[in-house]
């Protein structure tokens, strides 16, 4: 028995610990007491891995989601990626939920009431982000409740963070940028999208660790498409240049936030 206690904890203390700390910001700006605009860095204590992200933080006070539709033509409906949100009155935005090769959404999207793709049961797509009259949330697949009201809202996956604990099993493989809407639950949330290649798992860790990426802890964080998809826009004012990260390929769809 003595043997066995010293060999079980012995083979706790050998398990790596993904532990994740914020190391810095090299770039913040009030836009507005409700919007702050940061560039933060995240590290893996365990092997030094890094996750810088642009990062949006608003409050569901303020603002509100908007889903942007690019659009299924072989042209997207705006010239730009920065125009997109301009147009539609967005202060920041990422680019969005998945799609088929022909650019027809993949799952459920709701933009201006109208409603694309149907709520679909790929094991990918285990969320739903959306805005009502009530405010901001992000439900999983099986409690969500359609109804009448319902202003943006885009089916996405996997989730990243539930109840304040990373959620378990993400996948370990194919690093690539990540794009991701996050909140405390508390009013507070945050779009964002890194500049690091990420697996999902490395994101979900980040995310997973207290106050790491944002500086309060995040209740529920979910994933967008990211890959060639990742792209982040946000309007740092008269005679201030964007922030933006490019997609490196056309997107069917865009979440901004707009004031309310």
């Amino acid at each position: 028995m003595r043997f066995l206690f010293f060999f079980l904890l012995s083979s706790l203390i050998s398990l790596p610990a993904a532990e994740w700390q914020f190391t810095g910001e090299t770039d913040r700006q009030q836009i507005t007491p409700e919007l702050v605009y940061a560039k933060r860095t995240a590290v893996r204590t365990t092997d030094g891995t890094e996750a810088t992200a642009l990062l949006a933080f608003f409050t569901s006070k303020s603002f509100q989601l908007e889903v942007i539709d690019q659009g299924a033509g072989p042209d997207p409906a705006f010239g730009t990626f920065s125009q997109a949100f301009r147009v539609n009155g967005c202060v920041a935005g990422v680019n969005g939920g998945f799609f088929h090769p022909d650019y027809r959404p993949l799952g459920l999207m709701i933009t201006g009431g109208k409603r694309l793709g149907s709520l679909e049961t790929s094991k990918l797509l285990s969320g739903v982000v959306f805005c009502d009259a009530k405010g901001i949330h992000i439900v999983r697949r099986a409690q969500f409740k359609d109804h009448p009201g319902i202003t943006a809202l885009l089916q996405t996956g996997p989730y990243l963070v539930e109840a304040g604990t990373t959620v378990r099993g993400l996948s370990a493989s194919d690093p690539r940028r990540r794009t991701f809407i996050a909140t405390d639950w508390r009013g507070h949330w945050v779009i964002g999208a890194t500049l690091s290649s990420l697996t999902l798992a490395d994101l979900g860790e980040c995310l997973g660790s207290s106050g790491c990426l944002t500086g309060w802890k995040i209740d529920r964080a979910i994933n967008l498409d990211g890959g060639s998809s990742t792209g982040f826009y946000l309007d740092r004012g008269a005679g201030n240049a964007p922030a933006t990260i490019i997609p490196w390929k056309r997107v069917r769809n865009l979440l901004g936030i707009v004031p309310r």
